[in-house]
């Protein structure tokens, strides 16, 4: 029995009603619920509704019982990973990069117990300090070699965003795709330390990856993953629980060199763009020429940039604009070959600041002009035109119940990964910090997800879609026969 049909059944006898009665005056069929209860037949969802009004559920049981209709539309694995991906969205919206002064003293030397190190308290609070106090050195370098599942020390994004310089390496384990169902899951989860490092960091936390089962990371050694710095070697269990601090140079040079071994056979997990024109190739190289998958708050219009149009956008006297055009061709041209595959997922504001402004939220506004408003109007119909078919599956989300970070653009795609470029809006400046998650699993996982956008109620239903985009065309072309009205005058 699912989860759907075990909870339903229980709504139902709290009802304290014959099944048949429910069903007439719900007005819901008697053989649908029948079916359902036994996993025979997915209730349709205007029937839910009128179950859930019928049986005058709390907001609690609605959304309890909405929940398990979603597993079961969606199979529970597929659903347990969009609701990671769901929550690791959120945390990304949600990130302010704000510096905050350092609550800890690194003027004062370290005080390090000469024994070993007992609680999560005391580790905590020791590793804390031996940050604060290595990363005011120039140029420190920090190496995390931690349990599987575990993340890295807070204290490091701190410090990144109190504006202290140091770079941080760290080895992640990733499970591989036969280590059974909770696969992906596990792996997305480790993008919710990755990503925020990363940004905070402004390209200086780079993580490699290995694949590892985690049953069988049992080790003779009671401290086997530790953390390096200039000074101090902290060796801990895998629970952060118990820890030992060595400062003996000898140790810690073996140690580097051990870290730096591992680093050589790992694969690169982040890497990092930090300016238009790599960014651009960056969309080429990362991008197959079978399908395209983003997200950001503005539509991608990328498929209607013709050369002229490339050639108009771009402002006059930039540095190496023969160069930016040119490769903005190349990438645009790839997207105007999709026949299909083209997601493209939005907010409303998003679309209704760009048919407002025509400011591209991912284009620099001192490299590129702000589209006319005979180009945005271009842009809109034939947005409008690729929907209405289906060539184009543009959905506008419900921020709602879909966050979509305002300072980023994420694409994904099933072989070469997951990627997010720091757009307007971004604290640390724009494409100051462009991330690629170099793993094709990743990008399988936000792939699938953006695929499941459009029968899903994260987004808005198409023709709701459909009718903003007809009111903002109106708006223009009113805007524009105005403005020729007044020219003729």
């Amino acid at each position: 029995m699912s989860k759907f049909s075990f909870y339903l059944k229980e709504l139902l006898e709290q009802q304290g009603e014959p099944i048949t009665k429910i069903a007439q005056n719900a007005k819901v069929d008697r053989t649908s619920i029948h079916k359902a209860l036994n996993d025979k037949r997915i209730l349709p969802y205007t029937s839910l509704r009128r179950l859930t009004q019928y049986l005058q559920l709390t907001l609690p049981q609605i959304r309890e019982l909405n929940r398990y209709y979603e597993m079961l539309l969606q199979g529970e694995d597929i659903f347990y990973i969009q609701e990671e991906i769901r929550v690791l969205l959120s945390c990304l919206s949600q990130m302010t990069f704000s510096a905050h002064p350092l609550s800890v003293s690194t003027d004062a030397a370290v005080s390090v117990p000469s024994s070993l190190l007992y609680g999560h308290s005391q580790v905590d609070a020791t590793i804390r300090t031996i940050l604060y106090s290595e990363t005011a050195r120039e140029d420190a370098a920090i190496y995390l070699s931690l349990p599987p599942g575990m993340t890295a020390p807070d204290e490091l994004q701190h410090l990144w965003d109190s504006g202290r310089c140091f770079t941080a390496y760290q080895l992640a384990a990733f499970l591989p795709n036969h280590a059974g169902k909770s696969t992906a899951l596990a792996n997305l989860r480790l993008l919710q330390m990755v990503i925020p490092m990363a940004l905070s960091s402004r390209g200086q936390y780079h993580a490699y990856y290995y694949f590892a089962n985690h049953k069988d990371t049992a080790s003779l050694d009671p401290l086997p993953y530790f953390i390096l710095t200039p000074n101090y070697l902290i060796r801990s269990d895998e629970k952060g629980s118990v820890a030992h601090i060595i400062t003996d140079p000898e140790l810690i040079a073996l140690y580097h060199n051990h870290f730096s071994q591992l680093m050589r056979e790992c694969q690169p997990l982040t890497s990092y763009a930090n300016d238009v024109g790599s960014v651009l190739e960056a969309y080429m190289d990362n991008t197959s020429d079978t399908g395209y998958y983003t997200m950001m708050t503005q539509p991608c219009f990328g498929r209607y940039y013709t050369r002229e149009l490339i050639e108009c956008c771009y402002r006059p006297g930039i540095p190496e604009r023969d160069t930016l055009v040119e490769l903005s061709d190349r990438r645009f041209a790839r997207l105007r070959s999709l026949n299909k595959n083209y997601n493209t997922v939005f907010t409303e504001a998003g679309l209704r600041q760009f048919a407002a402004d025509g400011v591209a939220a991912d284009l620099p506004p001192e490299l590129v002009l702000p589209g006319t408003v005979p180009i945005r109007l271009a842009l809109l119909r034939q947005l409008r035109q690729d929907i209405a078919a289906g060539v184009v599956v543009g959905c506008i989300a419900d921020t709602s119940r879909l966050d979509i970070p305002g300072y980023l653009t994420l694409t994904a795609d099933p072989q070469f990964g997951l990627h997010l470029y720091a757009i307007q809006g971004f604290p640390k400046g724009s494409y100051a910090c462009n991330l690629h998650i170099q793993e094709a699993s990743i990008g399988q996982s936000f792939c699938s997800f953006i695929k499941s956008l459009p029968d899903s109620e994260l987004v808005y239903p198409k023709e709701h879609t459909l009718s903003i985009l007809d009111r903002l065309i109106d708006q223009l072309q009113a805007s524009l026969a105005e403005r020729e009205e007044e020219h003729h005058d």
